[in-house]
């Protein structure tokens, strides 16, 4: 039985490439200050239990306490039932980070990442299959689809809500499990599309390589060389099109609450706090109300699309841009 034998000179170098790969990522001050906004912005969203923040959700009567500016009791200000701002921005940072992740985890990585290795490896009527697939569900919109669920089976899903609160460990939460639940169920199956051409061009670029036909010359088995051979050689262009496409993914989150689509209230999300501060009257009088939210998602949606174009410029080098 063959054996493949370990090569610490190419293992070297494979490790010497990754440092320079490091080297030249933190000497881009943009990719470098992009990175560390995100991350500011994600341990915010995890660790919101953990900071001293008001309760998001308690509602002040008085009306003096209502859409107070930013004042040093209350750093971005209140909204106009006296709920703390910053406390509703940073726990809207939380629901925007749970959606993403889902998305991204089942969506893009497994789904994508998976079928893109299948469609380019094994090439044929596989290929065929999945590639005519993406094509048709990418012309159907995203948006007007959950809309349509929102429209025709909202009560279903308040009662479903209500079930998983009354009858399962959620308790309280049981609705908002339910209404993440179904926003990222329909978008899940049109996440996958991208990152798996993605991944399936550069399998079809890597099938033709020397080392994966010997490796099939020997009858290696078909699991160790996608991956041990073939996805090492995808990893970097599959990073840069997540990078790209999280921006996208979180807009669709925010661009749902807006519309009513996402999780339902007191659950704070980006989307919910730009509704409500919607109104040339209300921005003119209160512009806190709009530039609290506003401001972080987009410089969030700023980070990731830096990131992306930062992390083109380390997997492809000699990338020239106009």
């Amino acid at each position: 039985m063959l054996k493949f034998k370990r090569n610490p000179e190419f293992e070297d170098r494979e490790e010497g490439k990754f440092l320079r790969y490091v080297r030249r990522f933190f000497g881009k001050k943009i990719a470098v200050i992009a990175v560390t906004y995100i991350l500011i912005f994600y341990a915010a969203g995890v660790f919101a239990d953990l900071l001293p923040l008001p309760n998001p959700n308690q509602q002040t009567l008085s009306l003096e306490a209502r859409s107070q500016p930013p004042s040093g009791q209350h750093l971005l200000g209140t909204d106009r039932l006296g709920r703390d701002l910053l406390a509703r921005v940073i726990y809207s940072a939380r629901t925007t980070i749970i959606f993403t992740t889902a998305v991204i985890i089942t969506g893009s990585l497994f789904i994508g990442l998976t079928l893109g290795l299948i469609a380019g490896y094994k090439g044929g009527w596989l290929d065929s299959i999945i590639m005519r697939v993406g094509e048709t569900l990418s012309g159907i919109p995203t948006l007007f689809l959950l809309i349509a669920i929102s429209a025709a089976f909202r009560t279903y899903i308040n009662d479903l809500g209500f079930w998983f609160e009354e009858n399962t460990f959620f308790g309280e939460s049981g609705p908002l499990f339910v209404d993440f639940l179904i926003i990222v169920g329909a978008v899940v199956p049109f996440a996958w599309i991208g990152a798996s051409r993605i991944v399936r061009s550069q399998v079809l670029a890597i099938r033709e390589q020397e080392y994966i036909l010997a490796a099939e010359a020997i009858a290696a088995p078909t699991w160790r060389i996608v991956w041990k051979h073939i996805f090492p050689g995808v990893v970097p262009l599959f990073l840069v099109g997540l990078s790209a496409s999280m921006a996208g993914i979180a807009g669709t989150e925010v661009a749902l609450s807006w519309l009513g689509l996402g999780v339902d209230p007191p659950t704070s999300s980006f989307g919910t706090l730009l509704n409500e501060a919607g109104g040339i009257r209300t921005f003119s009088e209160f512009p806190h109300l709009l530039l609290a939210p506003a401001i972080p998602v987009i410089l969030f949606f700023f980070a990731w699309n830096l990131l992306g174009d930062s992390l083109v410029d380390l997997a492809e080098p000699r990338t020239i841009r106009a």
